[in-house]
């Protein structure tokens, strides 16, 4: 029998999974990525030569000059967060209108966010097969509430590719595996859906891990 509507909304809410919907990118989130992305307070050529500041804010194109330098000084870590909160809500768009409204819970928001701010907004989408190299498609898995699916398909996003060679990266597997822990915090995916499992797959079906 089909829940009533209120009892399916306090499901949702109990087990913290909430609509996808835009607001203001959180502070857990912005150290969370903050953490992998690493802060200088003085201004910097990031590793492409660009001039950058704090956790990883590009401030132009080119390499740092002494105008930058005099503009901008040295940052503390809290204004370098803020700056990075700024850059974040960009990106946090971007994942959330890939999402069309689908349950999610702030951590599942969180670990989307780092993914996507780290690889951009298009590794979410669908990824066709390649070689030896799987399809993906996070976005969809996580409006269908396949949410260690998706977390899988993101620990698939470990490495870099150097003269036609796939080479894993430490830090990279590190940070990866960190996301996927923050997908499945608390979730438990139902066993089957049927062959059903639409973008309004029913997030009361969940429970906690």
């Amino acid at each position: 029998m089909r829940k009533p509507l209120g009892i399916l909304i306090a499901s949702i809410v109990l087990l913290g999974l909430v609509p996808a919907h835009s607001g203001a990118v959180t502070m857990k989130t912005t150290r969370f990525v903050g953490y992998f992305e690493g802060y200088l307070s003085c201004v910097y050529a990031d590793p492409a030569g660009h001039a950058t500041i704090g956790y990883g804010h590009l401030l132009h194109y080119g390499a740092p000059t002494k105008k930058d330098r005099k503009k901008w000084g040295c940052l503390t870590k809290l204004q370098a967060l803020k700056l990075l909160k700024k850059d974040l809500q960009a990106t946090e768009d971007e994942v959330l209108s890939r999402l069309e409204g689908a349950a999610i819970s702030p951590s599942i928001l969180t670990a989307l966010d780092s993914f996507a701010f780290n690889l951009g907004a298009g590794a979410l989408d669908h990824t066709p097969k390649q070689g030896r190299a799987r399809a993906t498609d996070i976005a969809l898995h996580v409006r269908q509430g396949k949410y260690r699916k998706a977390g899988r398909e993101m620990l698939l996003f470990d490495g870099i590719i150097v003269g036609g060679k796939r080479i894993e990266l430490e830090g990279l597997r590190i940070r990866r595996r960190a996301e996927y822990d923050l997908m499945v915090k608390g979730i438990t995916e139902p066993k089957t859906c049927d062959g059903n499992c639409k973008s309004n797959t029913n997030p009361g079906g969940l429970g906690p891990g």
